[in-house]
């Protein structure tokens, strides 16, 4: 993970919660204790078959594994700004249908 990203993934917290050795989640899943590390750090992302595993050997709802995205800022988000402005330059014409 570059400087300034932030991890998305809460698997590192999950396992110590419950008492999970990395090495004995990699065994089950059949991956290398190093991917199960590289997971935890953050440092690549488990195909979403994988994180669905991960839940269900850890009896965990896959939202448990995520960074919690529910308190965002107050008002439209980018993503529906940028709709709204193509919407009406589209309304007004700069942009053909």
């Amino acid at each position: 993970m570059s400087k300034g990203e932030r991890g998305i993934y809460r698997i590192a917290a999950v396992l110590k919660d419950k008492g999970i050795d990395n090495k004995v989640l990699a065994e089950l899943m059949g991956v290398n204790p190093e991917t199960v590390s590289r997971w935890c750090n953050n440092e690549i992302q488990p195909k979403p078959e994988n994180l669905y595993r991960i839940a269900e050997l850890t009896k965990s709802n896959i939202q448990e594994l995520l960074i919690p995205t529910n308190k965002w800022p107050e008002g439209m988000s980018k993503a529906e700004e940028a709709q709204k402005k193509y919407d009406m330059e589209k309304r007004i014409g700069r942009i053909k249908k």
